[in-house]
C-alpha cells in the first residue's frame, strides 16, 4: 500500500505533465499501520442485499501495491456471488477519475469505497472485501428502483437510457453518476503490467438531482467515445454502471480510523448494463405463387425475407386467410433463403394471404399480402344430361340410372 501528497501531486500534474510517477521516489511510503474504527459483519458468505453496492477503487499505474487490488476485485467480481458494481479509477491517467478519487480525500493507493464512503478501505484484502460488500449490502436504502438500456450505435457511441422511480412518500435529492468503464482497459495497465479491470473512463451524467416522492426521473442520451477522448473503444468491452447518490453527508476517513476526513454520500441504488447492438426487423417477405387455383387441390407458396442485420430468420407466421388460423413456418431458416409452403381451400371465393417474418433475437418485420381466388367447380354436363336438364322427371330417373352403373 502507498501514500501520496494531494498538494504535491497537483503541483506536479500541472507543472510538469509527468502525472503520479515522478512521486515515486520522494512521496511513497512502504508501511502503512491500520487501526479501523469501522468493524465489518462477520458474515464471509454472499447474502440477500438492500441494493446493489456500488465499489469505487481509488488506484495508479505506478503503484506496485495496486495489482493486488486489481486481481481481488477482478476475482470477487467474476464469481458472481456478490451483488455489487465496481470501478477502477486510474487516477494518474484519467482526469475524470482523478477528480472523482480527489472527493475523498484520500491519502493512500490502492483505496477502495463502498457506496461512496459508507466503508473504506486503503489496501487489499479479500476477507475485508467480503465483509464489507456484505455490511453496504444490509444498509437500509431509500425505496429507488431504477432500470438502465444501453444501446451501441457504432463509432464508439452509445444510447443511454434510464428510468429511476421513486417510491418514498418524500422527495429525494441527491445526485446521479453514470460511470462508462472498460471491462479490460486498452489503455492502462497495472504496476505489474496486467490490463485494469473495469477501468473507469468518463460520466455520461455526474449532476445533481430531485426525484419527486411517487415520481421517476427519464432521459435519454448519446455518450460520444471519440468526443470523450476515446474513440477506439468496443461495443463488447463496455459496460455502463448507473448509481443514486444522497445529498446527506456521513462522516467518513479515507485514512482510517481518523484521517483525511471527508463528507461521503451514499449510494442508495445501483444498476448497470452492457450495450447491446440494436436489432433491425427482418423485411417484408415475399410471396411467390399462383393467383387462382382449385378447391380441395394443394397450392405450393414460396416465402423468403432478408434481415438486415443478417440474422437467420426464426419463423414465417402465414395466414391463409380462410379461417384456419396462423401457420408457422418453423426455421430458422438463412436470410434470404426460399421457404416453401403448401395449402388447399376447401371452398370457392377470393382470399389474402398474409405473411410477416420473425428473426432469432424476436423481431418481427412487416406483412406481406397476397391475393387468391379460387373458383366454384365447373359442371361438367354430357349430351344426354343437356337434353334431359329441361325435364325434371325424366333427368331424375337419368341420374338414378347412372348412380346404379
Amino acid at each position: 500500500m502507498k501514500k501520496f501528497f494531494i498538494a504535491s501531486i497537483i503541483g506536479i500534474l500541472v507543472l510538469s505533465g509527468l502525472g503520479a510517477s515522478a512521486l515515486k521516489s520522494d512521496n511513497i511510503q512502504s508501511n502503512l499501520q491500520t487501526n479501523f474504527a469501522q468493524e465489518p459483519i462477520s458474515n464471509l458468505e454472499p447474502m440477500e442485499y438492500t441494493h446493489t453496492v456500488l465499489v469505487e477503487v481509488g488506484t495508479a499505474t505506478w503503484c506496485p501495491s495496486c495489482p493486488a487490488s486489481n486481481t481481488a476485485w477482478h476475482t470477487i467480481y467474476g464469481s458472481g456471488n456478490y451483488d455489487f458494481e465496481y470501478a477502477e479509477l486510474v487516477y494518474d491517467m484519467n482526469q475524470e477519475a482523478s477528480t472523482r478519487f480527489y472527493e475523498f480525500n484520500p491519502k493512500w493507493v490502492p483505496t477502495s469505497y463502498w457506496d461512496g464512503g459508507n466503508y473504506v478501505y486503503p489496501g487489499t484484502s479479500t476477507s475485508i472485501f467480503y465483509q464489507y460488500l456484505n455490511s453496504a449490502g444490509a444498509r437500509a436504502v431509500p425505496d429507488l428502483v431504477a432500470t438502465l438500456n444501453v444501446e451501441w450505435l457504432g463509432s464508439a457511441q452509445m444510447e443511454i437510457s434510464y428510468d429511476i422511480l421513486n417510491n418514498d412518500a418524500s422527495d429525494y435529492p441527491g445526485k446521479l453518476r453514470i460511470y462508462v468503464i472498460e471491462l479490460e482497459s486498452t489503455l492502462w495497465n497495472d504496476y505489474n503490467g496486467n490490463p485494469y479491470n473495469h477501468a473507469f473512463l468518463d460520466f455520461a451524467v455526474n449532476q445533481v438531482i430531485n426525484i419527486p416522492a411517487g415520481g421517476t426521473l427519464s432521459n435519454t442520451l448519446t455518450w460520444d467515445g471519440a468526443t470523450a477522448g476515446y474513440p477506439s473503444v468496443t461495443q463488447d468491452n463496455l459496460q455502463v454502471i448507473l448509481a443514486v447518490f444522497g445529498n446527506t453527508p456521513h462522516a467518513a476517513f479515507s485514512d482510517p480510523p481518523s484521517g483525511n476526513p471527508f463528507n461521503a454520500y451514499y449510494s442508495d441504488e445501483c444498476v448497470a448494463a452492457v450495450p447491446t447492438v440494436a436489432n433491425t426487423p427482418p423485411g417484408k417477405p415475399t410471396i411467390e405463387g399462383p393467383a387462382e387455383g382449385k378447391p380441395n387441390v394443394a397450392i405450393e407458396y414460396t416465402f423468403s425475407s432478408v434481415d438486415p442485420d443478417g440474422d437467420n430468420i426464426e419463423e414465417f407466421i402465414v395466414n391463409w386467410g380462410d379461417g384456419t388460423g396462423d401457420q408457422t413456418l418453423t426455421g430458422p431458416y438463412a436470410s434470404g433463403a426460399d421457404v416453401k409452403a403448401s395449402h388447399t381451400w376447401t371452398a370457392s371465393g377470393n382470399f389474402v394471404i398474409t405473411a410477416k417474418a420473425k428473426d432469432i433475437k424476436g423481431a418481427i418485420g412487416d406483412t406481406k399480402t397476397q391475393s387468391v381466388s379460387i373458383p366454384r367447380a365447373k359442371t361438367i354436363y354430357t349430351p344426354l344430361q343437356k337434353i334431359f336438364e329441361n325435364h325434371p322427371y325424366i333427368y331424375f330417373i337419368f341420374k338414378l340410372l347412372l348412380h346404379q352403373f
